[in-house]
């Protein structure tokens, strides 16, 4: 029998993650999205299941690093010009939240819901049977200055603090698993059980086929306004359809923050563009997941090519991409693979939700009985999705998560 009809909106990876959890529990589910399964930022991320990060991106020191990087506009971190105003509020908060405290707080829930990440995608992969497009193959982080390798030493410590096993490999070890480098790198290390997944777009395909298979519904449409009721609400679709649902959940990434605010909640979300480039035949082996942290970017092999990605841009949804920004990733990725070619590669720039203190937003809405959010995951919705979306049924359902919801409510702002 069933639990009667969930209405999701986002067809990401978070949002199938969602559907995922709420069908096997008996519930029947459709998921609305402006273009359909996996068409923002869960096609064109780096692939990993990073459940290893446990720091978040604010922190004490952040802003000496910071002011570095955006002295390069083609730097890892840039603020679009016609973006500074709009975006100033948010860096206040991330400013504020870069505190002692507040970094211990979101280092906890970080440990607490990432720690959970790769247990519930394993849950995920073998009842959806997308198992077999997952590698373990481990993550190599390479430091190509003798200050950048010492202030990265401090975060390989925390990690081994938590439980995360990190292996600290000179050049030549670092060579001898990655033989197509230059002499660039002078040190670094392997997190052995780091995770990814051979390519993001065709997880999200498989598991909306998937979802399809066990009768989930998928329509196409955006929403363009909301009214919440006593339980659940109307929707209002920008084509003029109407939809009545008594249980939704917000899950469309950078496209979530206007939906909230329609139910009262103001929440601070924002979007790092993220830019990339995948090439089908690089001329160079590049063996496993390659993290440049004093650069700011990836080098991730997929089972489609090698995408070169990362950085951070601010400047909204509405602004057109800045390509010279991915021609800066390939020349940095050119000292590390000096045999690195381009040619056939696709650009892609994405939007990745952000909230200031790093912490995504799964939670029922403050205000509404039968509303729920599950967005703000900036750079971790493919490690965290599977979690979220057992968190996000527990809550469907009246449960308590097995990860405290608490450092994720929505009324924390």
């Amino acid at each position: 029998m069933s639990k009667g009809r969930v209405h999701i909106a986002g067809a990401g990876i978070v949002g199938l993650s969602i559907a995922a959890n709420l069908v096997q529990r008996g519930y029947q589910v459709t998921i609305l999205d402006r273009e359909g399964p996996a068409a923002g930022a869960s096609q064109g991320n780096a692939s990993a299941i990073a459940w290893t990060d446990v720091a978040p991106m604010a922190s004490p020191g952040i802003w000496k690093q910071a002011i570095k990087w955006l002295a390069d506009p083609l730097g890892p971190l840039t603020v679009r010009p016609a973006y500074a105003v709009r975006i100033l509020p948010w860096m206040l908060r991330f400013l504020a939240a870069s505190n002692a405290k507040t970094v211990a707080a979101g280092t906890r829930a970080l440990v607490d819901l990432n720690g959970a990440a790769l247990p519930a995608w394993e849950r995920l992969w073998r009842v959806s049977g997308t198992h077999n497009q997952v590698r373990r193959d481990g993550c190599l982080e390479l430091l190509d200055t003798p200050a950048s390798l010492h202030s990265t030493r401090k975060s390989w410590e925390e990690q081994r603090a938590h439980g995360i096993a990190v292996e600290e490999l000179d050049a030549g070890a670092i060579r001898e698993l990655e033989p197509d480098l230059s002499t660039r790198a002078i040190g670094g290390a392997l997190v052995p059980d780091w995770t990814q997944v051979d390519d993001p777009k065709i997880l999200c395909l498989s598991l909306a086929d998937w979802l399809k298979g066990q009768g989930v519904d998928f329509a196409v449409g955006e929403i363009g306004s909301l009214e919440a009721s006593g339980e659940g609400c109307t929707l209002h679709l920008k084509s003029g359809e109407r939809i009545e649902t008594t249980r939704f959940v917000v899950a469309c990434g950078a496209w979530s923050k206007h939906l909230a605010a329609q139910l009262g909640d103001r929440i601070p979300l924002d979007t790092e563009r993220g830019y990339n480039i995948t090439i089908p035949e690089p001329a160079v082996s590049v063996k496993r997941f390659i993290m440049l942290p004093g650069h700011g970017f990836v080098l991730s092999p997929l089972s489609t090519g090698l995408r070169v990605g990362g950085a951070v841009e601010f400047g909204g949804l509405h602004l057109p991409a800045n390509w010279k920004r991915v021609d800066a990733m390939v020349a940095k990725a050119r000292l590390f693979y000096p045999g690195l070619k381009t040619e056939g590669g696709t650009r892609w720039m994405g939007f990745r939700p952000s909230i200031p203190d790093s912490l995504p937003v799964i939670s029922p809405a403050s205000r509404h009985k039968g509303i729920f959010y599950a967005f703000g995951h900036a750079h971790h919705g493919l490690t965290q999705g599977a979690i979220t979306g057992e968190m996000i049924a527990d809550m469907i359902e009246g449960k308590a998560p097995a990860v405290d919801p608490a450092p994720f409510a929505a009324d924390r702002f």
